[in-house]
């Protein structure tokens, strides 16, 4: 009997010991399938950071190149309009013999005038000027020409007191037409297929 009873036991414990196996093999495996999915995740987040660094670092070098491409271009720009204006200042002080200049000049010191009214007032002009000016300016009653041998080439006008100062010299003009010219230029560049 006690041979039965052992041999019972002895199968109970071996089929307990089968499930319990059974049971360590499927939880293992669970366990094993779990630790799996998991490193699969963190190498895909992994994956994942380290392909949008490097996308970020791809797309700030790209946008740092067309930042320092599109600056070239604008110094580029920047330098041929800075050669267009010198080469006008340079023809400054022969344009106040043209005829074209002479034909424009009556014009200009009206400008000049209009918003002085009539205030005391001076015009001041280089001595190229100095007869044409006057002879415009015949019969108005409180102005001075002065005659300024280091004058930009054109005509300033000025309240006596100089509080009210018209910049109407070519210098003063180009300042106040370079926006204007500015576009008028790059335009004509780029038709031209230079910019």
């Amino acid at each position: 009997m006690i041979d039965r009873l052992l041999a019972a036991l002895e199968r109970e414990a071996a089929q307990e010991v089968g499930a319990l196996r059974a049971a360590a093999e499927t939880e293992a495996a669970r366990i094993a399938q779990d630790a799996d999915a998991r490193v699969a995740r963190r190498k895909r987040e992994a994956l994942g950071a380290r392909e949008a660094a490097l996308r970020a670092t791809v797309e700030t070098a790209i946008g740092t190149a067309r930042r320092t491409a599109r600056r070239g271009v604008l110094e580029a720009r920047e330098r041929v309009l800075g050669r267009v204006f010198d080469a006008a200042r340079a023809m400054f002080p022969a344009a106040l013999a043209s005829d074209a200049f002479r034909v424009a000049l009556p014009r200009h010191v009206a400008e000049a005038l209009r918003p002085l009214s009539d205030e005391p007032a001076v015009i001041t002009c280089p001595a190229a000027l100095g007869d044409a000016v006057r002879r415009e300016t015949r019969g108005r009653k409180n102005l001075t020409v002065e005659i300024a041998p280091a004058a930009r080439p054109g005509i300033t006008a000025a309240t006596a007191d100089r509080i009210i100062l018209v910049d109407n010299t070519l210098e003063g003009r180009l300042e106040r037409l370079r926006p204007q010219l500015t576009v008028d230029v790059l335009a004509r560049m780029t038709k031209d297929g230079s910019a």
